[in-house]
């Protein structure tokens, strides 16, 4: 049965891959979590927590959840957002300052991630991958993954 379940495989690789980010940004008190909301925010500017959520492919419920940790390192500033009931986040300077010390470890994961994988997954892959969240989000949305 695991051998041919595609969640399975990809649950598997995604842990991998969190836990090589993870290893690259530990020395900054950071996990990979965090980053990719870091660097959504910082790139997208102030934004709901529903946008958010929608960006990264997470429930609000736990985007939240892992906006506490940012928010307590002083990272990201959370406020009421422009409609009066939903949370706006922002990236606040030392956000922005961490982002910039990180990248250089990141960058570095990256072409270690590339270079371990080099002959066994290819650039097209990597789009490949690209398309079939946006494939599998469309399902979602629809509400019948079936």
């Amino acid at each position: 049965m695991v051998s041919d379940c595609s969640a399975f495989k990809v649950r598997r690789l995604s842990r991998q891959v969190t836990q090589l980010y993870d290893q690259a940004l530990r020395c900054e008190g950071l996990k990979s979590t965090q980053f990719h909301l870091l660097t959504v925010i910082g790139e997208e500017g102030p934004l709901t927590v529903g946008r958010l959520a929608d960006r990264i492919g997470a429930e609000r419920t736990s985007v939240s959840r892992a906006l506490q940790a940012t928010e307590a390192g002083g990272w990201v500033e959370v406020g009421p957002g422009a409609d009066g009931r939903s949370k706006s986040v922002r990236l606040t300077s030392e956000g922005r300052a961490l982002l910039d010390r990180v990248e250089p470890l990141r960058a570095e994961q990256e072409a270690a991630f590339r270079r371990a994988l080099e002959g066994v997954v290819s650039e097209r892959f990597m789009d490949d991958l690209v398309r079939a969240a946006d494939r599998l989000q469309e399902l979602i949305e629809q509400g019948d993954a079936r």
